[in-house]
């Protein structure tokens, strides 16, 4: 699902419009058919771990910090600023793997040969901030995710819960499916607002990655990691050269993957935390 939408948000910058089924189709080609599970999946795994690991560890902390009172005792409003900010820790910590993980989905020619480390070498060697190209963007991206999503979720599964034990009765089944519900509900949610920002993130980081073929200046790297301006003249010139509408290439997809890990997270993480006795706040 992930190859798929890099492929189709990647596009919003090509010379020429692809339908999805021809990205596909000269995807294929090039990686077969199996190469939508292999292709950058080591990096795509060690990134979405590491990401929610982050994520849900600092939003806690976050909270308390800013405003001396547990999630559960918070607003929307509260949660939405915790989790934005908490997307910070996490945005620092998977940037490199976002770039591998670009780099491999989008490497029609076969050179990283599916390899991280060949991936994040190819931009480590143009210097010590290389492989954080695209981190204003990636912070963007999770943060109008993430934060949406911790904010919304108690709301959703108000709603989702009473109607599964309505169809399954009052069951630990009722539970588990008012809670997969409520994230997916969620995630779609956070995901269709982040939609236009991940797209553009992912434009970026493929330009960085092709301008790493050769020597970058460190202003150029910089500018390229940390600059709100670099990042929104990408989104500027998608909009000038395709129109608005392809800021949202790949909704679908997107919407199915965050939305899927949504409802995953909202069902497994309280699983876990009675599994192993945990009485901290994590959500």
């Amino acid at each position: 699902m992930d190859v798929v939408r890099a492929l189709r948000m990647a596009s919003a910058t090509d010379a020429a419009a692809l339908s999805t089924t021809q990205l596909l189709r000269n995807f294929i080609e090039a990686h077969g058919v199996l190469g939508l599970a292999k292709q950058g999946v080591m990096p795509e795994i060690a990134r979405a771990t590491t990401m929610r690991v982050v994520q849900f560890f600092s939003y806690p902390i976050v909270h308390e910090t800013f405003f001396n009172r547990k999630p559960s005792e918070g607003t929307p409003a509260t949660k939405l600023v915790s989790g934005m900010a908490a997307s910070f820790p996490s945005a620092v910590a998977i940037t490199p793997l976002e770039n591998a993980k670009i780099a491999l989905q989008l490497d029609s020619t076969k050179r990283f040969n599916n390899s991280m480390g060949e991936a994040i070498q190819h931009l480590w060697k143009r210097g010590t901030f290389a492989p954080y190209v695209g981190l204003q963007g990636v912070f963007t991206r999770s943060a109008i995710s993430f934060g949406p999503y911790i904010a919304t979720l108690p709301y959703c599964q108000q709603l989702t819960g009473p109607a599964a034990k309505t169809v399954c009765g009052d069951t630990p089944l009722a539970t588990i499916l008012g809670n997969l519900l409520g994230g997916l509900v969620a995630g779609s949610f956070g995901a269709a607002l982040n939609c236009p920002f991940d797209l553009v993130r992912t434009n970026l980081q493929k330009q960085a990655i092709a301008l790493a073929e050769h020597p970058m200046t460190t202003a150029q790297i910089l500018s390229l990691s940390f600059s709100p301006v670099a990042y929104f003249n990408v989104g500027r010139q998608i909009v000038a050269t395709r129109g608005i509408g392809a800021l949202y290439m790949g909704l679908t997809f997107k919407v199915a993957h965050i939305g899927g890990t949504g409802a995953c997270n909202a069902a497994l993480i309280p699983y876990f935390k009675r599994l192993f006795g945990i009485e901290r706040e994590v959500i």
